[in-house]
């Protein structure tokens, strides 16, 4: 036996040998299979009634700064604006506190575009929404311009505009 063996093969009886062996490598193959296959996401409905939902998970997970959640929403142009990882690290050092969100509507607009109006503390707000590859995406750029120019800028100005005290 080659010091390679697996401990299992090594205590199977010899006519068994053979057969863990190809169990074993049929094992690793479907596990490589498995790891390397393309992750196929839920698809999401294109209604305002899945929309809605959406929106109130993303809302929730705003409020409660569960960052990574929030920003994986992003569609790719608002992603472009700022990095997963100084989204995360900015609003962990600043975070955010708007208030509870209490999502109320979603209607279709026109070439694709989506609006979920939302309230937080009695005022009347609007996201914009869209899907990309099946799955709802949010539109910083056209929900909250003046954010993604913050996102854009350093994380001092960021601080700043958001009252956030660091250091």
């Amino acid at each position: 036996m080659s010091k390679g063996s697996l401990v299992c093969v090594a205590v199977a009886p010899t006519h068994l040998r053979s057969r863990v062996r190809w169990t074993l490598a049929a094992l690793v193959v479907v596990m490589v299979g498995l790891s390397l296959a393309p992750r196929h996401t839920a698809h999401e409905p294109a209604t305002a009634t899945e929309l809605v939902r959406v929106a109130t998970l993303f809302d929730h997970d705003y409020q409660f700064n569960l960052d990574g959640a929030t920003w994986d929403r992003f569609d790719r142009a608002s992603q472009g604006v700022i990095s997963r990882s100084n989204y995360i690290r900015w609003h962990q050092e600043c975070p955010a506190s708007p208030g509870t969100a209490t999502v109320l509507s979603a209607r279709a607009l026109a070439a694709g575009w989506w609006m979920v109006n939302y309230e937080i503390g009695g005022v009347l707000l609007h996201d914009y929404w869209h899907q990309v590859d099946g799955r709802w995406r949010f539109s910083l750029l056209r929900s909250n311009p003046s954010a993604a120019a913050l996102y854009a800028s350093t994380f001092s100005a960021f601080a700043r505009a958001t009252g956030c005290s660091v250091g």
